[in-house]
């Protein structure tokens, strides 16, 4: 990527309050990646070979994944404590011919201790989960749906202050195609006694 274009994805980025579509003509692939500057606090995802570059969450965003970090943490300790928690964005990839997927989820659980995490890169997470940001919904509840199901997440967790609610995602394949299936609480984690009122409080 050149100068010129690196200074169009930073313009662009900074004219968006919530969210940003750089160049919709352009159909970004995994070798693009280390071209995104880094510098500017935005994240770069590529989604189905569009770039969404999205800001710094808000204050409400990140006291969110505090909560959850720490419920989830506990969760972990007493039931699975070889599996880890990745409390930071971390890449998930996957491309084929005609598309391209570049994923950050906001937490991550592996069924797997942190040293694996450390040294296989291609080691997927069996649970993501994605806070919703209140100025682009869609980002988290339709394009990471595909993304995630293409990728082969087994579970995805939806959060939402706006309603107090979390959406738990099962995938589920047929032939060679992925879906994400819908279902009341999560299956990996199922005795999570989770408490929304105390998660979103305040929030």
């Amino acid at each position: 990527m050149t100068q010129a274009q690196t200074a169009t994805l930073s313009s662009a980025t900074v004219a968006s309050k919530r969210q940003a579509k750089v160049s919709p003509d352009k159909r970004y692939r995994l070798a693009d990646v280390p071209t995104f500057p880094t510098e500017n606090g935005y994240r770069y995802e590529i989604i189905d070979g569009e770039l969404i570059v999205t800001p710094a969450p808000a204050r409400p965003h990140a006291a969110l994944a505090v909560r959850l970090t720490l419920w989830l943490s506990q969760i972990l300790s007493q039931q699975h404590p070889d599996w880890c928690l990745i409390t930071q964005p971390f890449s998930l990839e996957a491309e084929t011919e005609t598309t391209t997927y570049h994923c950050e989820p906001d937490l991550g659980v592996f069924d797997q201790p942190l040293e694996a995490f450390v040294s296989d890169e291609k080691l997927l997470p069996v649970i993501v989960i994605e806070i919703v940001s209140p100025g682009n919904p869609e980002n988290d509840y339709v394009r990471k749906v595909t993304a995630y199901a293409a990728i082969g997440i087994p579970e995805y967790w939806i959060v939402d202050s706006r309603h107090r609610t979390i959406t738990f995602l099962e995938l589920t394949t047929k032939g060679s195609q992925r879906h994400y299936a819908k279902i009341d609480n999560s299956q990996l984690l199922p005795d999570n006694e989770l408490v929304l009122d105390e998660i979103f409080a305040g929030l």
